[in-house]
């Protein structure tokens, strides 16, 4: 019962039931079954935050990032999980005053299923939230049930509690450290990498030069995580371990991406420019032989023969459809249907001048593409008008759905509303050198991956471990938390949130990478990799400082610091608007929902378990 607590909303029991083994072993059953479906709802929230910038280039396909994903995030939260997450969150919180240990038991659970609840819910809704701020806010609110709302201060700390930190708005400002960080990192790196890369002429030698650079970086912020946070735990590592190890990683990595990376992407440039050369000769064939046939039929084909002016006029056509889409009315429902559009007759048209027929073909090929684009399927607001012929019956619905994963899982397809695409057509384009990107992108990536694998699916399974801690060691809870160790959670139920974590992100991921993949902002491989790179590094530096971190949050930053850079106009400020808003229901809900499970248990009649 309750230890020097007489205040408490539990005093009196109404019998005496079983032995505590016997009345409480359901507890850690439905624990473990509350923890994976946490880690399953974590990894259609979280996990598409490493791949979102991969899948949306178009580097990964959905099955590809998910096997990576399998083969990261398992080992990841199984060994490389230092552990620290468990005590952060939960060691302060079992040394407070507790009604009963079956009650501490049962709160642990009330966690758990009021992160997955709120996890799923933000999943249907698009918004990326942190798991380890949910069972912040659901362990508030079973405080709130035991001690009453005057026990937590609003900014500084009291005598009441033993938490790190200051109060419930001092915890909100720490959380909004890590997205500024990674904003700042985003910010400079692609803007650096704009104007010193990107713009230069003979961009590709450059980009040639800054790989082995990238390369470094990333070994040297893998060996990094491992020096801060992975072997700290297992041993005690000096500040002249950690450099020399750093910088031993980081020349390491340059050296084989020199050995071996850059000869194939100097390989591959010298491939395009072949295909490139290959196809512009090819053109200049067709425009001879249509000047030697001298027959007017040859002008229309005459706008195909140089793909130079193709793409001008494409890229004019581009910016008149913005222009266009920027004074449209906003009200799309009220246009009619393709069907009921007539097309104009069109009128003999007399033996014009050749400059008049250019013009002219020039006219009805923007035209074209106008059509093209209007009845394209890339719309979120998609418009078919198509008739049933005949109902379907469930098991054709049943295949039809089937296929559909199956092609989002194997194919890449983009799906964006209107003003996702001004915001695409806006942004400047690096088309010649991005595939050089595609492979220092998925490692950055994969390094995300891993840390998140560490930092966040491990902890959103350790109220399972404090669960059968206290089933198994009641004594030490007994009293006022003096005796309260460390809690560790067994590696291979780690390995199962890891793997729970890969199977809900192939099920329930696909909405938020692309939300975050390419509707925040223009997503591109050398974007990608500075937001990966931004991130990874604003997270070992914010960890190491200790202050709560959430992956999503920082690659959210990240995202926004790249679009600024690119242009403040690319960036759909009232998705990160959404975003916020998210963040901060985040503590409110979590904590709402707890309070009324628990609140509703502990008032419940009280047993006293011998």
């Amino acid at each position: 019962m309750s230890s020097g607590n007489d205040s408490g909303p539990v005093d009196i029991a109404i019998k005496v039931v079983r032995q505590w083994k016997e009345t409480y072993g359901w507890i850690p059953i439905f624990g473990a079954v509350a923890a994976i479906a946490a880690a399953f709802l974590t990894g259609g929230n979280n996990l598409p935050a490493p791949f979102s910038t991969p899948i949306e280039s178009g580097s990964l396909t959905l099955l590809k990032a998910f096997v990576v994903a399998c083969v990261i995030y398992v080992p990841g939260a199984a060994f490389a999980s230092c552990g620290c997450s468990v005590n952060d969150l939960f060691s302060d919180f079992l040394k407070e005053n507790q009604p009963s240990e079956g009650f501490l038991m049962w709160s642990m659970v009330v966690v758990l299923i009021t992160a997955a609840t709120w996890l799923a819910l933000a999943t249907y809704l698009q918004l990326p939230v942190s798991p380890q701020q949910s069972m912040q806010g659901a362990l508030l609110g079973t405080i709130l049930v035991t001690e009453g709302f005057s026990y937590l201060p609003l900014w500084n700390k009291n005598a009441n509690h033993n938490f790190n930190g200051g109060g419930i708005l001092w915890i909100f400002l720490e959380w909004t450290v890590a997205p500024l960080i990674a904003f700042a990192c985003a910010l400079i790196l692609f803007s650096v990498m704009k104007a010193s890369l990107l713009r230069r002429e003979h961009a590709e030698k450059w980009v040639l030069v800054f790989l082995p650079f990238a390369y470094g970086i990333s070994a040297g912020l893998l060996c990094l995580f491992f020096m801060f946070q992975v072997i700290p735990s297992i041993t005690a590592v000096h500040s002249w371990v950690t450099i020399a190890a750093v910088a031993t990683a980081a020349m390491t990595g340059a050296l084989l991406s020199l050995g071996l990376v850059i000869p194939l992407a100097m390989k591959k440039v010298n491939v395009d420019k072949n295909y490139k050369t290959k196809k512009r000769n090819m053109s200049r064939s067709i425009d001879q032989k249509c000047i030697e046939s001298q027959e007017q039929t040859c002008i229309s084909t005459k706008s195909l023969d140089d793909e130079a002016q193709f793409e001008e006029a494409l890229k004019d056509f581009m910016q008149m459809r913005v222009l266009d889409t920027v004074y449209e009315e906003e009200d799309e429902r009220s246009w009619a249907s393709p069907d009921s559009i007539k097309e104009p007759e069109p009128e003999p048209t007399p033996a014009h001048s050749h400059s008049v027929s250019e013009d002219q073909s020039n006219t009805e090929k923007s035209r074209s593409f106008r059509q093209l684009l209007e009845s394209s399927p890339n719309q979120g607001q998609s418009r078919h008008f198509h008739k049933i012929d005949k109902i379907t019956t469930p098991v054709e619905n049943a295949l039809r759905f089937i296929r559909g994963s199956s092609k989002s899982a194997f194919s890449h397809a983009n799906e964006y509303d209107r003003q996702t695409l001004v915001r695409h057509a806006l942004a400047e384009k690096y088309d010649d050198v991005e595939g050089l990107f595609i492979f220092p992108q998925i490692i950055a990536s994969c390094i995300f991956a891993l840390i998140q694998s560490a930092n966040e699916v491990a902890a959103i399974v350790s109220p399972y471990g404090a669960i059968l801690d206290v089933f198994q060691h009641r004594v030490k809870y007994s009293g006022n938390g003096e005796s309260v160790e460390s809690i560790h959670v067994n590696w291979w139920f780690k390995a199962i949130g890891g793997f729970g974590a890969a199977v809900g992100f192939l099920i329930c991921g696909r909405r938020l990478t692309q939300c975050l993949g390419g509707k925040l902002t223009y997503i591109s491989n050398s974007r990608g990799l500075a937001a990966q790179l931004s991130t990874v590094a604003a997270m070992i530096l914010v960890h190491k400082i200790k202050l709560p971190v959430s992956s999503v949050h920082v690659f959210v930053g990240s995202l926004v610091g790249v679009g600024v850079a690119d242009d403040a106009r690319n960036v759909n400020w009232k998705l990160l608007f959404k975003f916020i808003c998210g963040w901060v229901l985040t503590i409110l809900f979590c904590t709402g929902i707890a309070y009324v499970i628990f609140s509703v248990s502990i008032h419940s009649p009280a047993y006293v378990v011998p």
